[in-house]
């Protein structure tokens, strides 16, 4: 078996570290594996390159595709990918975005390569500013080829893209996405006391941390509304880790209310935007409570990590989140209800040392299960594409 796996870039992006961790372990099944990135800064590509090759990579290809391509640099694309796959004889090319997987299609047209394509969004949702043109393009090139399959993160996601498309079940997989759990028990105590000094907060100071792309669905102005206050009245610290999606539309508006917000609260000083980190899962380990206000979620993978890493959830109560989070220990509340959100923080907040540590037991143990590890799934991908390949 020939596989190819299409993506982005393999340095960041919660699908693309899962393909690229997918890439890496499939060799350990015997398939040869090939690796094809579009956005990759020149100066990186030798050192990802070498990176791949050892892990296991057969090729590693590059296209240069720009983020916002021209017509042109698109029919190129589909042309260059085209020949790729026939000249690497591809059984199997996996994409995880809408539209790598378009132009995946339009590049498959005529061949016999089987395209699996993953879904890791919920489809139709209204409240959401999704690309709807974009994803009604995908939904009707995604039916025009017989050997187009798809996995869904979710038993949510999987119903969603369902309904919405009107595939039949049989061609979609539930495939969960994967993390993994590194102890960062015997070093927590100094990188915690580093990192506190570092954004000026107090050694006392409880940490409520919220990891994930600043953009309207995501809502962090919906936690920084909810929490203001309890912040400078119970000495709590909020802790935003992640970038302004500028491609998302109404992220520009969500950090102006952001801004709003923090100036009508007074809550400057009680709030500490990171950016992008290399150190999230240290900062997990460190951190008081995990809060999550989206409006979708397909799987919820930021969730999974931070229960991996001890962490009590308090959450909005959408799509596939109930699938994932506990609510024994965990809180899920409507998803306008600010007054529940702020007060499912402050009840986890005061729990007790000894209910604390029990809690963040049951959830390691809860991500450490073997459906969300690297290998169960690189198993079950496995098995999917075998099934494929044997379909007449």
């Amino acid at each position: 078996m020939r596989v190819l796996i299409f993506a982005p870039q393999f340095e960041k992006g919660a699908l693309e570290l899962l393909q690229k961790e997918l890439a890496c372990t499939l060799n350990h099944f015997k398939i040869k594996v090939f690796t094809l990135n579009t956005n990759v800064e020149e100066s990186k590509k030798n050192f990802l390159k070498l990176d791949l090759t050892k892990k296991g990579i057969s090729k590693v290809f590059f296209q240069d595709l720009p983020v916002n391509p021209n017509i042109i640099q698109i029919l190129i694309s589909i042309f260059k990918l085209r020949i790729l796959l026939k000249k690497e004889k591809i059984d199997i090319i996996e994409t995880s975005s809408e539209s790598l997987s378009i132009l995946t299609i339009l590049s498959c047209i005529g061949l016999k390569v089987h395209h699996v394509i993953g879904i890791h969004k919920s489809y139709n949702k209204k409240k959401v500013n999704f690309n709807f043109f974009k994803e009604l393009v995908f939904l009707f090139l995604s039916k025009i080829r017989a050997n187009t399959h798809f996995y869904a993160v979710s038993n949510w996601s999987k119903n969603s893209w369902i309904n919405f498309s009107k595939i039949k079940e049989k061609k979609v997989k539930v495939i969960s996405n994967s993390i993994k759990i590194s102890d960062y028990k015997e070093n927590s105590a100094s990188f915690k006391k580093k990192l506190l000094s570092e954004l000026g907060i107090p050694n006392d100071s409880k940490l409520i941390l919220s990891v994930g792309r600043i953009c309207f669905h995501k809502r962090q102005d919906f936690i920084i509304e909810s929490l203001a206050p309890i912040l400078k009245k119970n000495n709590n610290f909020l802790i935003f880790i992640g970038e302004v999606d500028l491609g998302m539309k109404g992220s520009l508006e969500t950090t102006r209310n952001i801004k709003k917000l923090i100036k009508r609260y007074d809550i400057k000083s009680n709030v500490r935007f990171l950016g992008f980190r290399n150190d999230v899962k240290k900062i997990m380990s460190i951190s008081d409570v995990f809060v999550h206000s989206t409006l979708t979620e397909a799987f919820g993978l930021v969730l999974l990590e931070a229960m991996g890493y001890g962490l009590p959830i308090v959450s909005t109560r959408v799509d596939a989140i109930p699938e994932l989070v506990s609510e024994n220990d965990n809180f899920l509340v409507g998803e306008n209800d600010l007054e529940s959100f702020r007060n499912c923080v402050e009840i986890t907040l005061k729990r007790g040392q000894k209910y604390k540590l029990e809690i963040s037991k049951r959830n390691i143990n809860l991500a450490k299960n073997k459906n969300f590890s690297p290998e169960e799934r690189t198993r079950k991908m496995v098995n999917y594409f075998n099934e494929i390949l044997k379909i007449k």
